[in-house]
């Protein structure tokens, strides 16, 4: 190499421009021809031009050997550098062996004259780093995924859902099915936080935007066709994420972003928009275009449908389990739904038709799976009617959690409310509840009532039994509450309070304390023997006797009470 190329080599190749470094191998190569043809004419040697050199003007050593071979011209010879950047490692310390490496040295034909070519490629590169596109399912393993989801994944709050894209494939239909029937969330009547310009969101754009939702945990709206549908674009764009994952908050140019959200036609929001119209519209559909029914096999679908919701409505009410040990053909007892269902096709001709006769095997409506679905299907029906009764006025709400018999944590939930000059009480669900603090509780308490489309500003009363995390005076759920809504005042439990009185008064009092004392016993040791507990009765029984002979008490029906005496 010449000499510039030479005081370069030990620099970092990131300091180069490739065409220069073309530009000076061009000169220090032409710079040697020449040196070598005035040599060749002074000397009127051979290539070499050694042999005629006077012995005290040659060098001497490996040094002069070497010097001599540099100082010759170069015959025959053509280079070719085909990539200059190549040529150059990222790292500093890059030698300039590494780059001889890409010269390559072909022999040509024989000319009078030492042409020295070197066509320069260089490739315009941006950046060292390779370009790879982002395949979300390719990029995420299938371990990342949810596979399978429950009534917690929904999240009535916007800012707090779990993307569509984070489901597994098999179950992101099931999962929008589910937003679909329960819509975009629309609080009404919440006092919306101000900036720090004096503007809030206002509840007028509901009317003028139909996908329009708003998140209260972190005061922003969002767009409910694109939460949904929306697919990712190719070239990612600035802002492309502010209507599904962040949020917009600034309300005053709100005017101006939602039509540009909307944008045209073929824009990705109106994309959305058809497919959740397509969605809500299964009969247009091409798999149900596909699959055609005959007017008799609806009817027959029909009845099968509702003879299973009645008999589920049923046991549900009664509370009575559904399964059986052994729901076989050949089963003596194949548990109470199948048994009721049974029962009725014998009595009910057309049941008995569209059972047995002509029935699809994968539509008979008996899995375990549909009754699970029609049960769901029973409880959110009283919940919307308990909401219907609701209406938009004031309530209260009674909270207590306990562990049940699957070793978890449930928190039950009683609304309260006026309802034709009466006060109702109703059990309105119970919530899972994975931890006991405050916060946790607070958080579940919320997203109850954004499930069921209560709004906790007209809360009027919560009641709590005496523990710390609820009736906490600093930090505990009424507090936290009451932090969002000042009216929602706080009362102690009417019941865990009688049952605090009543231990203390057992305590200072000795007759009560004997008294609560011998009945434990008595319960205990009579239940632990069934012929203790049949003398117990019997004895019982001879009292009533001899108190009905002598007049001391009355049989029939008390007053107040239905149980029969006697």
């Amino acid at each position: 190499m010449g000499i510039a190329s030479q005081k370069r080599s030990h620099h970092p190749a990131s300091l180069f421009d490739g065409s220069e470094i073309a530009e000076t191998l061009v000169k220090s190569r032409s710079c040697e021809a020449e040196a070598g043809r005035k040599r060749a004419a002074a000397t009127r040697t051979t290539a070499t031009g050694d042999e005629t050199r006077p012995r005290s003007a040659r060098p001497r050593g490996r040094l002069g050997e070497q010097l001599s071979k540099d100082m010759a011209p170069k015959k025959n010879t053509k280079y070719i550098m085909r990539d200059i950047k190549s040529g150059f490692a990222k790292a500093s310390g890059t030698s300039s062996s590494n780059q001889d490496a890409h010269r390559d040295v072909v022999a040509g034909q024989e000319q009078e004259d030492v042409q020295t070519e070197v066509p320069v490629r260089v490739q315009e590169v941006e950046n060292e780093e390779e370009i790879h596109v982002h395949d979300p399912i390719a990029g995420q393993g299938e371990e990342d995924f949810i596979e399978e989801w429950n009534s917690d994944h929904i999240k009535p709050d916007p800012g707090l859902r779990i993307p569509i894209d984070n489901f597994h494939p098999n179950i992101r239909d099931e999962v929008r099915l589910a937003y679909v029937a329960k819509g975009p969330t629309r609080p009404v009547g919440h006092v919306y936080p101000r900036d720090h310009f004096q503007w809030s969101f206002c509840e007028a754009w509901y009317t003028k935007h139909t996908w329009l939702e708003y998140s209260v945990g972190k005061d922003a709206a969002y767009c409910f066709y694109c939460f949904l549908f929306r697919q990712e674009p190719v070239d990612e764009k600035f802002g492309h994420t502010t209507f599904t994952k962040d949020g917009f908050t600034t309300w005053k140019n709100a005017y101006k972003a939602f039509p540009l959200h909307v944008g045209g036609p073929n824009s990705i929001h109106n994309q959305s928009r058809t497919a959740y119209e397509d969605y809500k519209n299964q009969r247009s559909s091409v798999k149900h275009k596909v699959t055609t029914y005959t007017k008799e096999s609806l009817v027959k679908y029909e009845t099968r449908l509702e003879t299973s919701l009645g008999i589920v409505s049923y046991l549900a009410l009664q509370g009575e389990p559904f399964r059986g040990h052994d729901e076989s053909s050949l089963s003596l007892n194949k548990g109470n739904f199948l048994e009721m269902l049974d029962w009725y096709k014998q009595r009910k001709e057309e049941v008995r038709i569209a059972f047995d006769e002509l029935c699809p095997q994968t539509s008979q409506m008996t899995s375990p799976t549909i009754q699970k679905e029609l049960a769901k299907t029973c409880a959110e029906g009283v919940s919307k009617a308990i909401k219907q009764e609701m209406g938009d006025g004031l309530f209260s709400v009674l909270i207590d959690e306990s562990r049940d018999i699957s070793i978890k944590e449930q928190m039950a939930v009683v609304v309260r409310y006026v309802h034709k000059g009466g006060v109702i009480e109703r059990f309105l669900c119970i919530k899972h509840v994975t931890e006991t603090t405050a916060e946790a509780l607070k958080k579940a308490l919320s997203e109850v009532f954004g499930k069921h489309g209560l709004l906790i500003a007209n809360l009027r009363g919560q009641g709590y039994d005496g523990a710390s995390n609820m009736r906490g005076e600093f930090n505990g759920v009424q507090k936290l509450v009451r932090d969002e809504n000042p009216y929602a005042f706080y009362m102690h439990c009417f019941a865990h309070w009688l049952q605090l009185v009543v231990v203390a008064v057992s305590r200072c009092c000795s007759s009560f304390e004997d008294f609560f004392k011998y009945m434990s016993l008595i319960v205990n040791s009579t239940s632990a023997s069934c012929k203790r507990k049949d003398l117990l009765l019997d004895k019982h029984r001879r009292i009533l006797l001899v108190k009905l002979e002598s007049g001391d008490i009355f049989s029939g029906r008390g007053k107040k009470s239905g149980n029969i005496i006697g």
